[in-house]
């Protein structure tokens, strides 16, 4: 991930990342599998954690788990 921005916010975006790869293991597995180190896997979750939000967020919709893959 870049540095700038508020730490704050990448400390907890992480974190939730984290919880995310341990309940759904979708998210990460095809970055682990192209041989990516763990943390630069992390960083991916969190861009597509970003992205999925804010689409639930524009669209006013409810999170369906077949629809993020």
């Amino acid at each position: 991930m870049v540095k700038r921005g508020s730490k704050y916010l990448c400390f907890t975006l992480m974190n939730i990342a984290r919880m995310v790869c341990m309940n759904d293991i979708t998210f990460k597995e095809r970055k682990l599998s192209e041989g990516k180190p763990y943390r630069v896997t992390l960083g991916h979750v969190v861009k597509k954690l970003v992205r999925v939000i804010y689409s639930l967020l524009k669209t006013n919709t409810k999170y369906q788990a077949n629809k993020v893959a």
